[in-house]
């Protein structure tokens, strides 16, 4: 039986939150859950059986059932866990897991221990307070998910070249979301966790252009968009794209095109008027 998600679904929605210290060899299953499952462990031991195979588990493990799918678990006899469960399900939730672990696997095998029970617990503690609450938000649940599944959120690496491709395109994506802002290199060094030097190596290996260099070239593209699509002034541009005032998105835009904002906006309305006339779109009543 497959699981289909309700057309009126949320992207994401938590359904509920527990926690059990269980007994001795207590089990679930063999069973299914109509909706997604997540158990994190934070002390003892056990296993959880997916497609008639035994994982085992221990503090700062976790496995995941999906819906519809027929799953078994059980404690250790002589050190049985402690862990906290998550329901949720949503639109979203397949792309969201596909940033996890649990892409490629039902468990999720953390190596420090201490480190990842410390996070279960501020997140088990977080979710007891945010159910006693009687005007509660479903987004601060949905919050809370999503920074548990965000510590499991390392996709295995294969080789360094998978690793410098990761490194590549986090920091790309970190610069398209946020060129608008008066960001750096090292900025975005920091984000990613490596040396800038290193950073700049990668850039110059696989786009043949600096980070910074990488950096002013979108910066202009997008100030190129608006002034080719939008009636905002120069200053409002220059702010919108980064830079510090006009006066710098001028000299870097005149560098990096050859010519000035206000001429590029000028000749880009010509050409625009040029295609409407040769297409016949020009004077149409629409």
């Amino acid at each position: 039986m497959t699981h289909q998600t309700n057309h009126a679904m949320k992207p994401l929605a938590v359904y509920f939150y527990g926690r059990e210290k269980c007994a001795s060899g207590h089990s679930y299953g063999p069973g299914i859950r109509p909706h997604y499952l997540i158990h994190a462990v934070l002390k003892g031991k056990g296993f959880f059986r997916h497609n008639g195979r035994d994982y085992p588990l221990t503090a700062g493990d976790a496995f995941l059932i999906r819906p519809m799918e027929t799953t078994y678990y059980e404690a250790d006899a002589g050190d049985p866990w402690e862990y906290m469960w998550i329901g949720f399900d949503g639109t979203e939730v397949t792309s969201i897991l596909s940033e996890t672990y649990f892409a490629n696997s039902p468990v999720c095998y953390i190596k420090d221990i201490d480190w990842m029970t410390g996070i279960y617990e501020r997140i088990s503690q977080r979710m007891r307070e945010y159910y006693t609450q009687t005007d509660r938000n479903a987004l601060t649940a949905c919050g809370l998910l999503l920074e548990l599944l965000g510590v499991m959120g390392s996709r295995p690496v294969k080789s360094k070249k998978d690793l410098t491709q990761i490194y590549l395109e986090m920091a790309i994506e970190y610069m398209k979301n946020n060129y608008s802002y008066d960001i750096h290199v090292s900025d975005i060094a920091i984000f990613i966790g490596i040396d800038r030097t290193y950073l700049y190596r990668i850039f110059m290996e696989q786009e043949q252009i600096s980070p910074k260099g990488y950096l002013q070239q979108l910066r202009i593209r997008s100030a190129s968009n608006m002034l080719r699509s939008t009636a905002y002034s120069v200053t409002e541009i220059a702010y919108s794209c980064g830079f510090r005032d006009a006066s710098a998105f001028c000299n870097q835009f005149r560098r990096l095109t050859g010519m000035t904002p206000r001429a590029f906006r000028r000749i880009s309305a010509l050409e625009e008027a040029d295609a409407d006339l040769s297409s016949g779109t020009a004077g149409q009543i629409p």
